[in-house]
């Protein structure tokens, strides 16, 4: 909050203290020592400052900070006032520079970290960060610590089960989380809730645990909040046990979680920090190293001898093709490692004609891509699109629906988001910039022209498997499909790809891996096929078979 930090734009919390690089590089191999000296027993304590090299502002730099990124929120709310014309125009440039924390990529450091613990050297991180790189990097939940929560996390307040999503969790807090507070927080404020936090939190989605059906609550934790029990105990548990705690982009101000590494170097073990600006642990610190993360990360990396990995955004889909006597179907459903259902997909769209040979199909199978041959879809804003009622005469609403013209991923202007022209009401024909997070794409079959076969698609998620059903279509409208086109959120331009259309009767996991530097798909990876009918060991076995394959 503004309210913690200077309202003098010349304070010397704003002032950045870097190292020369002869100065810098000599205290890197100090610190690839002090790394080898406890290996194993090595923790990571990180602030915003990692994430300033994905394009994500801090909240506590000052004015032309050597991380590229505009005055920090806090900084900018307690000093704007002060600033020149040039001063205003500069951050204005900046600003222009960032990333929404959807969009963003995990950094070199954020790799590194995964690295580091999978090379047995990092025993686990401690983060404040609510950004969700840690988790998107591929670094081991059970091992992560994040106190301030996670704006892509949501999690049972009943069960305790968590969700990490493709969209923003938290934005359901402000649209139907309300009015569930209203109705139902007068009786859940007296049951035993996982850190319920006065009933601010929920996000309008149920926890599709067997035998639970709880409400799910946002993870990001508001000032005055309480941190997660879990999660500040895996921290208090981590920083007692450590040989050594590295900070890495934190100012260590804010409690309880600086306490974590300040107790580190106060009881006399071994303390680095990494940081621009002077921090709270510095008299604790064994070693303090002024400079951007990925400045310092990127070599200690190559003097342990240690490879970064580079980030592939990971997907694992389930197909499977049953046939009853009501007809046939396909159903796809995005699954996390443990087999939870998890609402990745976008849209699954299939393309069926009387001929396997046709034009359609052709192209169909021609390329790993296809988003310059996919057939007009219709979309319908969700819970996530409600706005208050000033701007809802001005924009659309949960419920409205318009038809897509422009792929988010293929929208220059606005990366991510799809341009859709408005089918009814007050602004029928306009033409909005909607985020995929809060439109989902209408189920339906559309027959083609002259009867020669049908396109259907499947939007809509299905019951507690958040399943993505595909009805095959009746002979006379084309029976033949050979591909499935599988379409996501496209936050990091990711666009359309295929997978075979599946066997009736066959069950099929897919490891799906995209490239966003590249902006290409992997070749997706079949994981193994199951031929079992029970939904619980089916899950179970996919659990199995996809912890032991996901990475």
């Amino acid at each position: 909050m503004a309210s913690t930090v200077s309202n003098d734009k010349e304070a010397d919390e704003y002032r950045e203290y870097i190292d020369a690089p002869d100065v810098r590089d000599g205290k890197i191999r100090k610190l690839a020592a002090l790394i080898r000296k406890h290996s194993g027993n090595v923790i990571f304590f990180t602030g915003a400052g990692i994430s300033t090299g994905a394009g994500i502002p801090d909240f506590r730099s000052g004015l032309n900070s050597a991380t590229g990124m505009p005055a920090g929120k806090w900084c900018k709310d307690a000093t704007s006032s002060q600033w020149s014309s040039k001063e205003r125009q500069e951050e204005k440039m900046r600003r222009a520079n960032t990333t929404s924390s959807l969009q963003a990529i995990p950094t070199a450091s954020h790799m590194a970290l995964v690295a580091l613990e999978q090379a047995g050297v990092a025993q686990g991180l401690i983060s404040q960060n609510c950004d969700g790189l840690h988790r998107r990097s591929g670094f081991p939940p059970e091992k992560l610590a994040e106190l301030h929560g996670n704006t892509n996390l949501e999690y049972c307040a009943w069960c305790g089960k968590e969700y990490f999503r493709d969209f923003s969790a938290s934005t359901g807090r402000h649209t139907k989380g309300r009015t569930l507070r209203q109705q139902l927080w007068a009786q859940h404020s007296k049951l035993n809730l996982i850190n319920p936090r006065k009933g601010n939190h929920y996000t309008g989605r149920r926890c599709v645990q067997e035998g639970c059906d709880g409400y799910l609550f946002d993870s990001t934790i508001d000032f005055g909040d309480n941190l997660p029990e879990v999660h500040i105990n895996r921290g208090y548990e981590l920083s007692s046990k450590a040989g050594l705690c590295i900070v890495l982009g934190s100012r260590c101000s804010v409690s309880p979680a600086c306490d974590m590494p300040i107790s580190v170097g106060a009881s006399g073990r071994t303390l680095v920090v990494v940081n621009l600006q002077s921090t709270g642990a510095d008299a604790h610190a064994k070693l303090r190293i002024g400079a951007k993360i990925d400045d310092v990360m990127i070599p200690l990396m190559d003097l342990l001898g240690i490879q970064i990995p580079k980030f592939t955004l990971k997907r694992c889909v389930h197909v499977s093709h049953t046939i009853t006597e009501s007809g046939s179907s396909v159903v796809l459903r995005g699954v996390e490692a443990d087999g939870t259902p998890v609402d990745s997909l976008w849209n699954v769209q299939a393309v069926f004609s009387a001929d396997p040979k046709s034009e359609h199909q052709h192209r169909l199978t021609s390329s790993l891509e296809i988003s310059g041959f996919l057939h007009p879809v219709v979309v319908q804003l969700n819970q996530d699109a409600a706005t208050s009622s000033k701007w809802a005469v001005k924009h659309p609403q949960p419920g409205d629906m318009g038809k897509v013209q422009t792929w988010p991923w293929l929208n220059q202007n606005h990366p991510g988001m799809a341009s859709v022209v408005m089918d009814e009401g007050k602004l029928k024909g306009r033409v909005f910039s909607i985020s995929a997070d809060i439109c989902s794409v209408v189920d339906g079959m559309e027959v083609l022209e002259e009867k020669t076969g049908c396109v259907v698609n499947a939007g809509y998620c299905h019951g507690s498997l958040l399943a993505h059903r595909i009805p095959v279509p009746p002979k006379h409208l084309g029976s033949q499909c050979t591909c499935l086109t599988l379409m996501f959120r496209a936050h990091y331009g990711e666009g359309s790809v295929r997978i075979p259309f599946p066997k009736p009767g066959s069950e099929t996991l897919y490891r799906l891996e995209y490239e966003p530097m590249q902006r290409v798909w992997k070749i997706p990876k079949e994981l193994g096929i199951s031929m079992q009918k029970k939904k619980k060991s089916s899950i179970i076995s996919m659990g199995r078979r996809m912890k032991k394959n996901i990475n």
